[in-house]
């Protein structure tokens, strides 16, 4: 039994292998004359010629946008297209003393914020979200999330310290001139 499984395993390797080298093969060969490329020539669900051939791999995703950088020294570095929002617009008095940075920016359209959050350890990360969405105010709460048990990422290991975290924030509508609130979440 075991023979016949490695025997069918090896046969199906062998058939994929040799299909994917074929591919390979005629991929850079012009078709004969009077042949058609077999983009146009595959049907569809539907039975109708299909247009494009299909898709492999994963969808392609939007490139994540430039963020706020906050250096060691404390200098922040802000990304092109993001501006900062007025002092007057921004309310961060509920945040605890930790948050030395309570700044917020917007980008060019105005639907989405970037703001600087506190990891708990070097290799933790942050989370923020809208929480109220009115026409006067945006509410955002920011949470440090935890660190693997163990450590970071391959094993690494994570330094307890309060971290600044720059995090982004989608806004549903443009803010305008509406009122950022930002506190500390659980």
């Amino acid at each position: 039994m075991k023979t016949i499984l490695s025997t069918a395993v090896a046969a199906l390797a062998a058939l994929a292998l040799a299909g994917c080298g074929g591919a390979a093969d005629t991929a850079d060969q012009a078709p004969s004359s009077g042949a058609t490329p077999p983009s146009s020539a595959a049907p569809t669900e539907g039975g109708a010629p299909n247009s494009q051939p299909p898709q492999t791999g994963p969808a392609p995703t939007k490139p994540p946008a430039p963020q706020v950088t906050v250096a060691p020294d404390g200098k922040v570095t802000v990304p092109a297209g993001y501006r900062e929002v007025p002092a007057k617009q921004v309310d961060a008095k509920a945040l605890p003393e930790s948050y030395k940075e309570r700044r917020v920016w917007t980008s060019e359209d105005g639907k989405a914020l970037q703001l600087v959050g506190i990891a708990s350890d070097s290799c933790a990360g942050v989370d923020a979200q809208v929480v109220e969405s009115t026409d006067a105010v945006v509410k955002v709460s920011l949470s440090a999330m935890t660190s693997p048990q163990g450590g970071g990422e391959g094993g690494k290991m994570c330094a307890m310290v309060v971290t600044p975290r720059p995090v982004e924030v989608p806004l549903e509508q443009p803010l305008g001139t509406r009122t950022v609130i930002v506190v500390a979440g659980n």
